[in-house]
C-alpha cells in the first residue's frame, strides 16, 4: 500500500509539473475566445494575418487588387479578401462566408466584416471597423495612439456605447489580432456579455416562436378604430362597449368584412397579452383581460389633473375634463395595466410597487432615458438590442408620444400643447440560433401592430434603408402633432419617444381566439 502511494505521488508530481500554467492574459484570452464562440462571432485573423501583409509591402496607389478567397484552417470559413483604392485612401476588406457553397454571400456591412484603413500618401494606417451585426452602424473602430499602445470605441446602431479605451497594443499588431484578444484586453472596460450574448438562450426561442405564431393570424385582423376583444371574448369597441359588426368602417378606408376581427392599436396588445395571460396563468389561450381595468390611471411621476380623462375613476371627473376628448396618458396607462397583470399572473401574487416600477425600462448604455416618456425613437434599435441581450425572453409593450396641439373647440379655441401617448404595439427583440436558416448570432427585432408581423425596426444590412416602422411613426407624429411651421416655412417635427414595459413570454404561449364581428 505504501508503495502504491509513493508512486501515485510521483505520477501527480510529473503531470503537475509537465502542465502548462496559464498566465493571467492566457487565462482571458480563453474566456473571450468562448463567449466569442458562444455568440457565433466570426473570427478572420487567421486571413488577416496571411493577406495584409502581403499588400501592405507592396504599392497599389493605382490599381486595387481583385477580390480573392482563402478557406482558413482554423474553421474552414471562407474569407473574401478585396482592396480598393479610394482616391486617398486604401481600404484592406475581410468579409466572412454568409451561407453554403455555392450560394454563399460576403457583406460588406456583416458581422465580423474588417475594413482596415490606410492613408495613400503618407502610408499610415489610419483606422480599422470591425461590424458587430449585419448593420453599418454597429462596429468596433480602432486607432493608433503611438507609444506601442492603440484605443477603441463601439458603436451599436449608430449609438456610441464606449469612447476612448486604451489597449496596451501596437496598432500594426492589433490589426492582426483576434477580435478574442481585443475582448480580453479591454474586459474590465467594455461590457463585452452585453455586445455578444449567447443566441442558444431559451428565452430567444420564446419570443421567436411567439412572432411566427402571430404571423399566422395577420389576414384574419382588420384596423379598426377603438376596437378590441373584452373580458368576454367579444369584439366591441374600448370607449363604449358596443360589439362591433360586419360592415363598419375600418382604417384602410372600406368596411370590416364577415369573418373578420376589427381591432385598434391597443385593442391588438390586448389580444397578444391575453395569450401571454393564459400561459401564465396555467391556461393557454383560454382568457381575456377585463378591459375596465387596464384603463385605469397607473402610477406616474408627472400625474396632473390634465392627464386624466378617459382613465378618470369616476364619471363626474371625466365630465370635468370633456374638452380633451382623449385621455392624453391612455396608451402609457393601459401598456402598464398589461405588464403588471402579467406579471402578477407569472409570479403568482401581488406586485409591490417597487416592483410594478422595474417592469418599466430605464437608462441604458449610450443613449437619454426619460421617465414616463422613455427613449428617442431614434435609439429604439441600439434600445432593444441592449434589453434583448440583457434580459433574453423579454418583449416590451411600446407607447409611442410627442407633443401636439389638441383640435380647437367651441370651448377651447385656441388650445394648449400637451404631451400625447398616440400609438401602441409590441416590440420583440431575439437573437438567431440558426435553426431556421439564418445567421446564428443574428440580431432580430419586430413590431407586432395591429396584425402586422412583418414589420421590422432595423435597416436593410444590403441597401442601408431605414425601417419603413420608423419613418411611418416620425410621418404621423408630423401630421398629428400640428405644431405649425417655423420662421423659414418648414414644418415643425415634435420629437417622437418611446415608453417600454416589460413582458417576459411564457415558454407555452398560444395566442387566445379571435373574436369575429357580428353578422
Amino acid at each position: 500500500m505504501k508503495y502504491r502511494c509513493v508512486g501515485l505521488f510521483s505520477i501527480l508530481t510529473v503531470f503537475i509539473l509537465n502542465t502548462p500554467i496559464l498566465s493571467a492574459d492566457e487565462t482571458r484570452m480563453v474566456s473571450s475566445r468562448k463567449l466569442l464562440d458562444n455568440a457565433a462571432f466570426p473570427e478572420n485573423d487567421e486571413t488577416r494575418r496571411l493577406l495584409f501583409d502581403t499588400f501592405a509591402l507592396s504599392s497599389h496607389e493605382d490599381t486595387e487588387a481583385p477580390f480573392m478567397l482563402n478557406k482558413q484552417v482554423s474553421d474552414g470559413r471562407l474569407v473574401q479578401f478585396e482592396l480598393r483604392n479610394a482616391l486617398t485612401n486604401l481600404y484592406y476588406i475581410f468579409r466572412n462566408q454568409r451561407g453554403n457553397v455555392p450560394h454563399e454571400s460576403y457583406p460588406l456591412w456583416g458581422r465580423g466584416t474588417w475594413i482596415i484603413k490606410k492613408d495613400i500618401l503618407s502610408g499610415s494606417l489610419l483606422q480599422a471597423k470591425v461590424f458587430l451585426q449585419d448593420d453599418e452602424l454597429s462596429f468596433i473602430r480602432l486607432f493608433p495612439r503611438g507609444n506601442n499602445r492603440s484605443s477603441l470605441d463601439v458603436h451599436l446602431y449608430g449609438r456610441q456605447l464606449s469612447d476612448d479605451v486604451i489597449i496596451p497594443l501596437p496598432f500594426e499588431e492589433l490589426i492582426l489580432a483576434p477580435v478574442a484578444r481585443i475582448v480580453s484586453l479591454t474586459e474590465r472596460t467594455v461590457n463585452w456579455e452585453m455586445i455578444f450574448p449567447n443566441p442558444d438562450s431559451r428565452g430567444y426561442r420564446y419570443v421567436e416562436n411567439m412572432v411566427n405564431q402571430l404571423s399566422r393570424y395577420q389576414s384574419a385582423i382588420t384596423e379598426l378604430a377603438d376596437g378590441a376583444i373584452n373580458g368576454a371574448g367579444l369584439n366591441v369597441l374600448i370607449e363604449t362597449g358596443k360589439l362591433i359588426g360586419v360592415g363598419e368602417p375600418t382604417g384602410n378606408g372600406g368596411t370590416l368584412e364577415s369573418g373578420k376581427t376589427g381591432l385598434n392599436c391597443s385593442g391588438y396588445v390586448k389580444w397578444v397579452v391575453d395569450g401571454l395571460y393564459s400561459a401564465w396563468s396555467g391556461h393557454s389561450g383560454a382568457r381575456y383581460l377585463n378591459i375596465d381595468e387596464l384603463r385605469q390611471p397607473s402610477f406616474r411621476g408627472n400625474r396632473n389633473p390634465w392627464s386624466d380623462s378617459r382613465s378618470a375613476a369616476s364619471d363626474e371627473t371625466r365630465k370635468k375634463l370633456e374638452l380633451l376628448l382623449r385621455d392624453p396618458y391612455f396608451g402609457l396607462d393601459w401598456n402598464r395595466n398589461l405588464a403588471r397583470i402579467v406579471e402578477e399572473a407569472r409570479l403568482g401574487r401581488t406586485l409591490s410597487d417597487e416592483e410594478i416600477a422595474l417592469l418599466d425600462t430605464g437608462e441604458l448604455a449610450g443613449v437619454s432615458y426619460s421617465r414616463d416618456r422613455g427613449y428617442n425613437l431614434d435609439d429604439i434599435q441600439s434600445v432593444l438590442f441592449q434589453l434583448a441581450s440583457l434580459r433574453p425572453g423579454a418583449i416590451y409593450l411600446a407607447a409611442f408620444n410627442s407633443r401636439f396641439v389638441p383640435e380647437p373647440t367651441a370651448l377651447d379655441p385656441n388650445p394648449i400643447p400637451l404631451h400625447q401617448y398616440w400609438h401602441v404595439s409590441i416590440l420583440a427583440p431575439w437573437f438567431s440560433d440558426g435553426a431556421m436558416g439564418d445567421e446564428r448570432g443574428r440580431f432580430h427585432a419586430t413590431v407586432l401592430d395591429v396584425g402586422d408581423v412583418a414589420e421590422t425596426l432595423l435597416s436593410d444590412s444590403q441597401t442601408g434603408a431605414k425601417s419603413r416602422f420608423i419613418e411611418t411613426m416620425k410621418a404621423n407624429a408630423t401630421r398629428y402633432a400640428r405644431l405649425g411651421r417655423d420662421k423659414q416655412g418648414l414644418t415643425l417635427v415634435p420629437e417622437v419617444m418611446v415608453h417600454l414595459t416589460r413582458i417576459d413570454v411564457a415558454p407555452d404561449f398560444v395566442p387566445s381566439p379571435l373574436a369575429e364581428a357580428i353578422p
